[in-house]
């Protein structure tokens, strides 16, 4: 067991980088033909997305302390002290946090790592895992 156990994936799109690009071409395009209007209403949405989905980076994954398991969903943080977790519950991708009051708390599919280190790294803070 490590200390503390991240796992983290950036939720940027693959095409943003490249979508900039052709915007930026086809701006230019637009530019030195002296394209009308509409030309330029169509053009300059889809480079304020790309531009959008290049500077918001969401981030997806788990963080895990000897207190904490934070996880990350996006824009959202969620921090769950590992005393009040009663176990984890595995069902395919599916994977749940069960507190100790009886709430769940689902654990995003894009946040986790390989089933066997999620497990391991649970198992070794002494947190059980339910297959269901």
């Amino acid at each position: 067991m490590s200390a503390i156990f991240q796992y983290r994936v950036l939720g940027r799109t693959q095409w943003a980088w490249p979508g900039l690009g052709a915007g930026v071409i086809m701006l230019a395009l637009a530019a030195h033909a002296a394209a009308p209007f509409w030309i330029w209403a169509l053009l300059l949405p889809c480079i304020g997305v790309c531009l959008m989905q290049i500077a918001l980076r969401p981030i997806y994954g788990i963080r895990m302390s000897p207190a904490l398991l934070e996880v990350f969903d996006g824009f959202r943080e969620e921090a769950l002290p590992l005393a009040q977790i009663a176990h984890l519950r595995i069902k395919g991708r599916d994977a749940r946090i069960v507190m100790q009051s009886g709430a769940e708390v689902a654990l995003p599919p894009r946040a986790l790592p390989g089933p066997l280190a999620l497990i391991r790294e649970m198992t070794a803070r002494d947190i059980p895992v339910r297959q269901a």
